[in-house]
């Protein structure tokens, strides 16, 4: 398989300068879609980085892009809410256009969620993917908003069920690999 291409930066959004690292397959490889990677309080971009996420997902065909969150890493200006208060959804969706991530799946870890679920609920929200890991201020976001979420599924997979290592019914998974609405 082809390397993979790395690049890190700085991108304007609403008056901040936020600090990036993007991972992409390597030239001649197509490029399935962009996975936009959130952080915690006590995180960064580069906790993407040294866990070999950026460069496995790009190795699978994804665009990868991690960013370093307002105040944290190598984005020094100070967050456009409080912390735990909501950001607005024009927030992420600006960071999605400057950095050309089309229609993305967001990885929200923990103080991330202040960004993304504001993003998520948006009513033109444009995700193709959004993996919650515990984000915080679900509670200030009301059931109604909650239920307009459309979220293309499609099909569910994970290398280690290609690899036979955990049971589909572990994710939730039927014998196809798509999600079976089961919990």
């Amino acid at each position: 398989m082809a390397g993979v291409e790395q690049h890190e930066g700085t991108i304007q959004v609403q008056g901040q300068t936020l600090f990036f690292r993007e991972v992409r397959p390597g030239s001649g490889q197509a490029t399935r879609f962009s996975v936009l990677l959130l952080h915690g309080i006590h995180f960064s971009s580069e906790t993407w980085q040294n866990l070999g996420t950026l460069h496995r997902l790009a190795e699978a065909g994804y665009r990868a892009v991690a960013i370093d969150l307002p105040g944290l890493g190598r984005s020094r200006e100070a967050t456009p809410a409080p912390l735990g208060g909501l950001v607005p959804s024009s927030f992420l969706a600006a960071v999605v256009d400057a950095l050309d991530l089309g229609s993305p799946v967001v990885v929200s870890p923990s103080l991330s969620g202040m960004y993304s679920l504001p993003f998520l609920t948006a009513p033109d929200s444009q995700l193709r993917g959004y993996v919650p890991v515990a984000p915080i201020c679900t509670d200030k976001i009301n059931a109604d908003d909650y239920a307009r979420v459309k979220v293309p599924l499609g099909r569910l997979r994970c290398p280690c069920q290609e690899q036979r290592r955990v049971p589909s019914r572990a994710w939730g998974l039927d014998n196809q690999g798509v999600a079976s609405g089961r919990s």
